[in-house]
């Protein structure tokens, strides 16, 4: 290479780096040829985006769904725990028992040396409220195990109702006499009790009948007597007025039918009409041995009927047309029985491995007397 060849390279070169350095500055400052401004951190395309963004949602709804899941889990694992606690067995025989021993000290409290003295009417006071205290704590967890079904459970109800007129009219003197009120819920706990209600209840359509009967019986009779002693007691031949009104004729007729010094009443009017003996004696043979009677042999009937129940129940009798559902067994009886059903499954399967068992030696044995015979 010549000298005037070296030369020209050397003043071509600077032209040529002038040129790189200037993009390079064009690119430092954020500009293009075209004169656009440039960013740094590269951008991501439209369809990276796209891609991106669901899956994010999908994360987080997935988050979403996870934490409301847990949450519900620990809802249900409480209030399941709760309905364990406040349904155990010895839990009910406690409850049980404080309703007893409320109900008695609500009957002692009426004693004078109770009212009289400040000191130990505030200590039944104090207890008084502890126990109502309790309930209420009781009737809390059943509401929580429940939610609102507890409002589809009549006898929860009727717990419910106790529980808040208690709290609500406290400082009335007149609604506190309604205390005693809170003893009806022995009823709820006390598997007897609890039965006959519920066969009075179920045959409450033929007892209404019967009470219609018994009523239309009461006012022909009130009516007719009324019309005809009616003046016993303004001519002076009775010493109570029995007979002058309606009304106190209805009453005088419901005291006669309790059975309750009806001859004293008849007599006295027989003195007068000795013919009087006869609607008395009808009216006592229809409303005090026919109906009061005819009452008794219903509820009788139902309560027979729930015993016949509760006995095919045990011993598996239903009837093919008879419905069935799971909601009319006690839940300790239903959990015997689901306990029977998975034992008597597991016989079951005990048996079919016994009769494998038993066809798999057969075989063996015939096979080990032909090898012999053999």
């Amino acid at each position: 290479m010549t000298i005037e060849e070296d030369e020209s390279s050397s003043l071509k070169r600077p032209a040529e780096d002038n040129g790189a350095v200037s993009q390079v500055e064009y690119v430092a400052a954020g500009m293009t040829d075209d004169s656009k401004p440039l960013s740094l951190s590269p951008e991501p395309s439209s369809v990276e985006a796209r891609e991106t963004r669901p899956n994010y949602d999908r994360l987080q709804a997935t988050s979403n769904t996870s934490t409301l899941h847990f949450i519900k889990t620990r809802i249900t694992d409480f209030r399941l725990l709760c309905g364990a606690i406040i349904n155990n067995d010895k839990v009910q025989l406690a409850i049980v028992l404080m309703i007893a021993i409320n109900a008695l000290m609500m009957g002692i409290g009426t004693f004078s040396f109770v009212t009289e003295n400040e000191a130990t009417n505030s200590a039944f006071e104090l207890i008084d409220k502890i126990f109502l205290i309790i309930f209420t704590i009781e009737l809390s967890f059943q509401l929580i195990f429940h939610g609102f079904k507890l409002f589809l459970d009549g006898w929860l109800i009727f717990d419910f109702i106790i529980i808040v007129v208690s709290w609500s009219f406290s400082s009335l003197q007149i609604i506190r006499a309604f205390r005693i009120f809170r003893a009806l819920r022995l009823v709820t706990r006390i598997a007897v009790m609890k039965n006959l209600v519920l066969a009075v209840f179920s045959v409450m359509p033929r007892l209404a009948a019967i009470n219609l009967l018994l009523l239309l019986i009461f006012y022909i009779f009130a009516v007719m007597f009324t019309q005809l002693f009616k003046n016993l007691k303004e001519d002076g031949h009775t010493e109570e007025d029995y007979f002058s009104r309606l009304d106190r004729t209805l009453f005088t007729l419901f005291q006669i039918m309790t059975l309750d010094a009806w001859g004293d009443i008849a007599r006295e009017v027989i003195l007068v009409y000795n013919w009087a003996w006869l609607p008395f004696v009808v009216f006592v043979t229809i409303s005090g041995f026919i109906v009061v009677n005819l009452i008794i042999a219903v509820i009788c009937d139902a309560v027979s009927s729930l015993h016949l129940d509760v006995k095919a129940k045990m011993h598996g009798d239903f009837d093919a047309g008879e419905e069935y559902s799971e909601g009319t067994l006690d839940a300790p009886v239903r959990d015997q029985v689901e306990c029977i059903e998975e034992q008597v499954d597991e016989l079951q399967r005990r048996q079919e491995q016994t009769m494998h068992t038993l066809d798999y030696l057969c075989k063996h044995l015939q096979a080990l007397n032909n090898d012999g015979s053999r």
